[in-house]
């Protein structure tokens, strides 16, 4: 079990901007350690929300309070699943995050949820009670590839989303039949820290025309679906 709380801003940015503010952070950061070959790295999500959309309807309505629960994975032939539950208050994230086999995840997708129960463990207990409460079920699933570069320094994860798409269809662990690109022409820029925000970043963000927004892939998959 990891439980991380953080501060995280959100951006979007054209391809032109993305450039640049690589080639700076490539020479000074190093990439986190998912990115094996230093082409950024593959990542699914798949969403979850209640049977009246508990998730989508909060963060559409601006609640500042609110959950999301995903299972995440880094490579369709991961043995391991993530299961997450994110809690956003504000501009400050907590992410609760539990492992659980790749046979589980599948039972999950199916609408087996009795099978967290065996890992009595305080997280997957959490989802577990959520979705027999609230009705989850799974809605959407997100792909992207993410380039990443960390800090030492104040714990800073500085990320870029790309490549988009979206699909009903929630197998998970198959390439589904249809995937529909979204966002195509922006890439979204995400920076994550614990206490504040170093000044050299601040700096090399002012220098780009970069967009601050509430951005929530989840959401936009929805609305695009």
């Amino acid at each position: 079990m990891v439980e991380v709380v953080r501060n995280e801003l959100k951006y979007y940015i054209n391809w032109e901007n993305y450039n640049y503010l690589r080639d700076i952070l490539k020479s000074s950061m190093p990439r986190d350690k998912y990115d094996l070959t230093g082409d950024g790295y593959f990542i699914r999500s798949v969403y979850f929300d209640s049977i009246d959309n508990k998730s989508f309807t909060e963060k559409m309505q601006g609640v500042e309070e609110r959950k999301k629960y995903r299972l995440r994975l880094y490579g369709l032939d991961d043995e391991s699943v993530k299961f997450e539950i994110k809690n956003k208050i504000n501009n400050k994230i907590h992410k609760e995050t539990a492992i659980i086999s790749r046979e589980d995840a599948k039972k999950i997708l199916d609408g087996n949820v009795e099978v967290l129960l065996k890992y009595k463990n305080s997280v997957l207990n959490k989802i577990y009670i959520a979705f027999r409460t609230f009705k989850y079920r799974p809605v959407v699933s997100v792909d992207y590839y993410r380039e990443a570069y960390v800090g030492n320094f104040n714990n800073i994860r500085v990320t870029f989303d790309k490549f988009l798409s979206r699909s009903r269809d929630v197998s998970f662990f198959e390439k589904p039949s249809e995937r529909t690109l979204f966002d195509k022409n922006n890439i979204i820029l995400e920076v994550k820290y614990d206490k504040f925000l170093p000044s050299w970043i601040k700096k090399i963000l002012s220098t780009v025309s970069a967009n601050k927004s509430a951005i929530s892939k989840y959401c936009i998959a929805r609305i695009e679906g």
